[in-house]
């Protein structure tokens, strides 16, 4: 069975946009993230959202994630894409690729 590989590719913050639209205190880089993060979606059919990931994030990933799982390709053509959550302020970018059931293990346990 297919899952998707989701791996974090960078955290964004743009101060700019933050101070002038943001009126949080303290608002930085996504708290939730870290850059290298690797996630790996679960489920019965491999397209369930992984533990531990942002739900907001997750709305913005999980079509293609689901796709992906199920033996599609970005656009039809590719086996990877990137994505970013909808944070416009301190955007995560994403690199998502199809991965099968073989490979799991081999990905928990690089460091």
């Amino acid at each position: 069975m297919r899952k998707c590989k989701i791996t974090v590719v960078r955290r964004c913050f743009f101060e700019d946009l933050a101070s002038e639209y943001v009126s949080i205190e303290d608002y930085g880089f996504c708290p939730v993230f870290k850059d290298g993060e690797v996630y790996i979606t679960g489920g019965l059919f491999g397209a369930d959202m992984p533990e531990g990931f942002c739900a907001v994030a997750w709305e913005c990933v999980q079509k293609q994630a689901a796709v992906f799982a199920y033996g599609g390709k970005a656009m039809g053509i590719d086996d990877v894409h990137l994505m970013c959550c909808s944070d416009g302020a301190r955007p995560v970018i994403f690199r998502l690729e199809a991965i099968e059931d073989d490979d799991i293990l081999e990905v928990k346990l690089r460091p």
